[in-house]
């Protein structure tokens, strides 16, 4: 029998002080589904992530979904997005496509107006004067490389932000809010955060794709768009690149503070592994003091200890069946 157990661990001063802890601790609940407590694996992965988060000079929010149906919060805080913001859209303009009857390689004009520069956009660099450009290509430079021009010209086309955030509350998801273009954002960097999420929010969404990512040509080009993304490659990837039979993600990354620090360095993605078995992962780092390579070194630590609990979880659910 599957054992579902949640583990949350807020790092939260306000809570702390509310139960009479002191301001700064570890503030952490177990439980399970029948009321036992934890498995000791469980806690032994949170502490390995608390370690990590300890050695940078940021904040750090953590959730991992297991495909044994355990899940693990380290913040119910949001953070803010950045380009992560591309998936939930994605799947909007995917929502919008198939309501339309519209097929992903139906042609759109792009006028050299709608790629301004000063912004992330390879699509702009190989093609400055614009072009006819599929749904099929617009999606794909979103996604796997994170254009910025891309992201917006599909908001214009599919409705806007707010189409975007009310499509993903339809599926179920909260805690998260999306308002702002890329446009937007590199006007006024501080209105990043409008485009925001708790880990555990993004998380739950992937779990919501890993179940429809078969169900259409849409789903399934989205699905193959992030497992072959480039981008952040030493985030999730990097140290299970490897072992992982799949993994599917996106990256986002924040501008730089006028005091010196990054706003964020994000992750979020699904790994399968070479038994089938599988985690939604979201890492989400802001306000931090380190570098960026820092950053992604512990994104990458924090994939890799994840990596080894679903993948020593399955091997022990496996010996159970056999008993």
């Amino acid at each position: 029998m599957k054992r579902k157990t949640v583990l949350l661990a807020v790092l939260n001063a306000a809570a702390a002080i509310a139960v009479g802890i002191g301001a700064g601790l570890l503030y952490k609940y177990y439980f399970r589904s029948d009321g036992m407590a934890s498995r000791d694996d469980m806690k032994i992965l949170s502490d390995k992530i608390a370690a990590l988060s300890a050695a940078v000079d940021a904040k750090v929010g953590v959730a991992a979904i297991f495909s044994t149906a355990d899940t693990l919060v380290t913040s119910s805080d949001e953070f803010p997005m950045m380009s992560v913001m591309k998936f939930h859209q994605a799947l909007a303009v995917a929502a919008w496509l198939r309501q339309n009857r519209v097929p992903l390689d139906a042609e759109v004009e792009v006028t050299p107006d709608m790629l301004p520069g000063g912004t992330w956009s390879p699509m702009r660099d190989s093609f400055p004067q614009g072009g006819s450009f599929s749904y099929r290509e617009l999606l794909r430079y979103s996604l796997e490389y994170s254009d910025n021009n891309a992201c917006d010209i599909l908001f214009s086309l599919s409705g806007g932000p707010e189409r975007t955030d009310s499509y993903i509350r339809s599926l179920g998801i909260d805690g998260f809010g999306i308002s702002c273009t890329e446009a937007m954002m590199h006007e006024e960097p501080g209105i990043s955060d409008r485009n925001r999420t708790t880990p555990l929010s993004a998380a739950l969404l992937l779990e919501k794709f890993w179940n429809m990512r078969d169900e259409d040509p849409y789903s399934r080009f989205i699905w193959e768009t992030m497992a072959s993304c480039r981008t952040g490659m030493a985030r999730i990837p990097g140290h299970i690149a490897s072992k992982a039979s799949a993994i599917a993600h996106k990256t986002g990354t924040g501008y730089v503070t006028p005091e010196g620090r990054i706003a964020a360095v994000n992750d979020i993605g699904i790994v399968v592994l070479p038994d089938g078995s599988r985690f939604s992962l979201a890492v989400f780092i802001s306000d931090a003091g380190c570098t960026p390579e820092q950053c992604e070194s512990l994104i990458a630590g924090i994939a890799a200890v994840v990596y080894e609990r679903a993948a020593s979880a399955m091997t022990e659910e496996d010996v159970e069946t056999r008993d």
